[in-house]
């Protein structure tokens, strides 16, 4: 939606004022072209305040908000062969290696092997971190 907004000529200032603060959906939203993105718990002063350096042209993040986006944009996105990717859906999908392993028609230790290089490009060390980081980074859905 931000990204057909601000493709219109002459493109407005947008700001995202919401309630879900995912580092994912802040991403997003910055890389679209939104000029912030604000919580709507915010005080309502800070949201005036927002919407007037929007429309001069000024960037509106919270610290916080401002921090979590450069930690994310900042960290380097794993590069995930296609199979490894497929094997990390499967997981999330709540299948064993076992069954993993019958539907590619591969072995147990072929998968065991592709997890172990996953949750090294990942930096983690469990299934459940493993799903989380790559639903984060937009790796599956």
């Amino acid at each position: 939606m931000t990204s057909a907004v601000r493709g219109t000529r002459p493109a407005p200032a947008v700001l995202v004022l919401t309630t879900y603060d995912t580092d994912r959906d802040i991403v997003r939203a910055v890389e679209a072209g939104a000029a912030g993105y604000l919580l709507k718990d915010a005080d309502p002063a800070r949201i005036t305040d927002a919407v007037i350096r929007a429309v001069a042209g000024g960037t509106v993040l919270s610290p916080d908000l401002a921090q979590r986006v450069v930690a994310r944009i900042s960290r380097s996105q794993a590069d995930l062969p296609a199979r490894e990717v497929e094997i990390l859906a499967a997981v999330a999908r709540g299948l064993s290696n076992r069954e993993i392993a019958r539907a590619l028609v591969i072995s147990e230790a072929t998968v065991k092997t592709h997890l172990v290089h996953v949750f090294t490009k990942l930096d983690v060390d469990s299934r459940t971190a493993a799903v989380a980081r790559a639903r984060e980074d937009g790796l599956i859905p």
